[in-house]
């Protein structure tokens, strides 16, 4: 009863988030993120899984690159690419070399899926059943199309088959589906009816007549010597998204993917090799955990003799983990099987649209220039340095900050008064009146009448002169 309660907290929660973050036009679209400031409102985070991870006593931490201390502190990576398998060798070889230290376990998630897309689905149901809501349906339909429009230009030019060293990836599927029947160990206690599961591509295992067949399309010489044949049959077929909902028109996506014939590309070579590196005393074994009815696996466990009982978690794709699909009660329930498969250790995170950093050695020798502050604790002092440093020169350079007065002349001093007081009397042009004045003042104020200032000769010629210069 306390798990239910909780499940309906965390799902309020996160609708509510989401709900806002739609209002105000800031949702975040990021893929596969797990930490951040933008993972509350992003239906395509992993940070609820994350968290899930964490309340089973597993230390998580996020991953940016790949190094040898990676390498020995990690026991667990759940990598989910925003790409498809098109991964850099040397990528692909630090995963092997880290499977075959033992006892690691790797969750790879593929990327034909849009959490974000099915967000704005949902939406747009819930907008049909309010009648004054027919405008905010078209419009999240509209959001639909672009994402799911986003989806099909980063598979536009995907094979039908990919290569990973563990397993091929069948991308041959027109159109996305929902699962409506599922089998396997794992279907138990879940109702396929309720959970939200979508399936395109999904993984295949390694077997002989699959090894045949991919090496033949990725290969560049029988490529050349039958274009024809490889044209048709590795043209994808083209998104079509429906035109009306309830009678009501979709807008149609931008940039709608055209029809493209695939040639052989680089990328190409490095699956070849994958493939060509698989031995028959060395075949990795893909074991179906969760699956369709038709046999199509959603989630896989791949071993081989050379990793040393470590294993690779295939899902065919996000909506077994993301924010939005866990909101759903039975796929959390799948996601907590995939968390008790995860050694109660330390996990890393990684997503990401390119592949991480390989790094041979940990030392800062590698790390030189400006890369340095990317490198933990550089990366959090750095920003820090530079928001005092930009306050440091608004303070201190007056043409970036306020205007400053110049400091107002003190009437406080008696000799100004002084001065003053003898350029008026110089203005006058009457030296008998001025001396007569200064008289006065030494007579009645300093009280000194035998003063040589206090004793006027009213005979003597006088003329007028001043030591004070004009203007005084």
């Amino acid at each position: 009863m306390l798990q239910l309660r909780s499940f309906v907290c965390l799902t309020a929660l996160f609708w509510v988030s989401l709900l806002f973050a739609g209002c105000n036009n800031t949702l975040s679209t990021q893929y596969g993120l797990s930490e951040g400031y933008e993972v509350s409102n992003s239906p395509a985070s992993v940070s609820l899984f994350r968290n899930l991870c964490n309340e089973k006593g597993h230390t998580t931490l996020l991953v940016k690159s790949f190094s040898p201390r990676a390498m020995k502190k990690l026991n667990a990576i759940v990598w989910t690419p925003d790409a498809f398998e098109l991964h850099q060798p040397e990528t692909l070889e630090w995963i092997d070399r880290w499977l075959a230290s033992g006892d690691r376990t790797l969750v790879y998630v593929g990327r034909d899926f849009s959490p974000t897309a099915d967000y704005w689905s949902q939406s747009a149901e819930a907008f049909f059943m309010d009648e004054v809501s027919n405008q905010d349906a078209v419009s999240a339909l509209e959001q639909q199309a672009r994402e799911l429009t986003h989806l099909e230009q980063l598979r536009s030019r995907v094979r039908p088959i990919t290569a990973t060293p563990w397993c091929l990836f069948d991308h041959s599927d027109s159109a996305q589906e929902r699962v409506r029947s599922l089998k396997g160990p794992w279907a138990d206690s879940i109702d396929p009816s309720k959970a939200r599961i979508f399936l395109r591509s999904h993984p295949v295992g390694y077997a002989k007549k699959t090894l045949a067949s991919a090496k033949k399309s990725f290969d560049r010489e029988v490529e050349d010597t039958s274009t024809k044949a490889l044209t048709t049959t590795a043209k994808p077929t083209n998104f079509k998204p429906p035109t009306t909902t309830k009678g009501i028109p979709i807008p149609t996506p931008p940039g709608t993917v055209a029809d493209y014939d695939f040639k052989w590309q680089p990328s190409d070579a490095n699956m070849l090799k994958y493939v060509n590196a698989i031995t028959a005393t060395d075949i990795p074994k893909l074991k179906s955990r969760l699956s369709t009815d038709d046999d199509k696996p959603l989630i896989a466990e791949v071993t081989r003799s050379s990793w040393k009982n470590s294993r690779v978690l295939v899902l065919s794709n996000s909506s077994l983990i993301s924010n939005i699909s866990l909101t759903n009660y039975d796929n959390l329930s799948i996601a907590k099987k995939i968390v008790d498969e995860l050694p109660i250790t330390n996990i890393g995170f990684l997503t990401g649209s390119q592949d991480p950093i390989v790094r041979t050695d940990d030392s800062s020798e590698q790390q030189k220039g400006f890369e340095m502050l990317t490198i933990w604790p550089l990366n959090v002092i750095s920003i820090h340095a530079v928001f005092l440093g930009m306050l440091v020169l608004l303070a201190v350079f007056p043409i970036f900050g306020r205007a400053k007065q110049l400091p107002k002349k003190s009437t406080r001093e008696f000799g100004q008064h002084i001065e003053a007081v003898g350029a008026l009397l110089y203005k006058s042009r009457d030296r008998f009146y001025a001396l007569a004045t200064i008289a006065e003042y030494f007579r009645n104020v300093r009280k000194e009448p035998t003063s040589t200032w206090a004793k006027v000769d009213p005979i003597a010629q006088q003329e007028p002169k001043s030591p004070f210069k004009p203007g005084h």
